[in-house]
């Protein structure tokens, strides 16, 4: 009992609640897969690290106690704050030499320069949504980056943005907060109209036309364009040493070449890859009245009419390079009729 006009002195106890420490293994599934899930609370921080067997799970959960039992929830308070060039630096340092070089890591690169030009000096931690928002929504030559490549963006953003999330520079991924931009309609078919003002366009730039006439009579992908020179024309077909920068293996085709290729293919051309054509490209997008590039659309576009006009899906696969028929019924039959197929490559 405690007399009136004394002070109750209380003790100090352990962290009770939300701020004791606490780790636990659990089975769960993860997009229906099994997975077994290390869950912590510590300093009132939550985290969850998933492991494909029990083993690995019971290891990482004695490891957390046996490093709590030691130093205490001071072993595990937050390191001093990243700055967003540093956090994309450890990036470049530890990630970057396990991708393979091509258009994935020069639109990593270009988006993140972009990103640290921006916030480099600002905090990781201190990054909102926000800003991603801003970032997406305010960038670009023509006052604001929209459609698809804002959605290109965004998922640059957050593919690191994740890495860093795991290797514990941030807590939480800001890019996850937004919503995911929407892309625009894809110009798959660009109407006979468009192409001719294309040719037109570029009748004076030998780069911009072998560019735009490989994939568009020559229903090259980017990547094959992109390695083209002029000594892979031959007589009757294009050697393409390598299909995508993805193949583990390098594989070769060759692409059939039609008369309406040999019409308006010039005889040289200097180098055709994304750095030296965007630019021009911008110039013919304005021209255009578009607000971007449609994507995929010359090969798309070449694809659909060739189907329309020889009605023949086993040789459009071939001329597309793909290995069965099926994904030219799937993806490129368009409403073509054939009439219109036949002026396409009467150009």
């Amino acid at each position: 009992m405690i007399k009136k006009g004394l002070k109750r002195i209380i003790e100090p106890t352990e962290p009770t609640g939300s701020q004791q420490s606490l780790v636990t293994v659990q089975k769960v599934h993860v997009r229906g897969v099994q997975k077994f899930c290390v869950q912590s609370r510590i300093s009132g921080r939550r985290k969850r690290e998933f492991f494909d067997t029990p083993l690995n799970a019971r290891i990482h959960k004695e490891a957390i106690l046996d490093r709590l039992g030691r130093h205490g929830t001071s072993a595990f308070d937050a390191a001093p704050s990243v700055t967003v060039a540093n956090g994309w630096k450890e990036y470049v340092a530890v990630r970057m030499p396990k991708l393979k070089e091509g258009n994935h890591t020069r639109l990593l690169n270009w988006w993140w320069d972009h990103f640290v030009a921006a916030y480099g000096t600002r905090p990781l931690a201190e990054i909102r949504a926000l800003h991603i928002e801003a970032f997406l929504s305010k960038g670009g030559a023509r006052g604001g980056w929209s459609g698809t490549t804002a959605n290109q963006g965004f998922n640059y953003l957050r593919l690191v943005f994740n890495w860093l999330v795991r290797y514990e520079f941030i807590e939480k991924n800001p890019v996850l907060k937004i919503d995911v931009p929407q892309c625009t309609a894809e110009h798959h078919l660009l109407p006979l109209a468009d192409v001719k003002k294309l040719l037109a366009l570029t009748v004076e730039n030998d780069r911009l036309r072998a560019w735009l006439v490989l994939g568009l009579f020559g229903g090259m992908r980017m990547s094959e364009v992109e390695r083209c020179k002029p000594e892979h024309i031959e007589e009757t077909e294009i050697f393409v040493p390598k299909r995508k920068t993805t193949d583990l293996v390098d594989r070769p085709r060759f692409v059939p070449i039609l008369p309406a290729l040999t019409r308006h293919l010039p005889k040289k051309w200097d180098c055709l890859e994304e750095d030296h054509i965007k630019r021009g490209r911008t110039k013919i997008v304005d021209a255009m009245g578009w607000q971007e590039w449609p994507q995929n659309c010359l090969r798309h576009t070449s694809a659909s009419m060739h189907l329309a006009c020889w009605q023949n899906d086993a040789k459009t696969a071939y001329f597309l390079g793909h290995s069965s028929s099926r994904m030219v019924r799937e993806r490129y039959a368009r409403a073509v009729r054939q009439a219109e197929a036949k002026k396409f490559w009467g150009l």
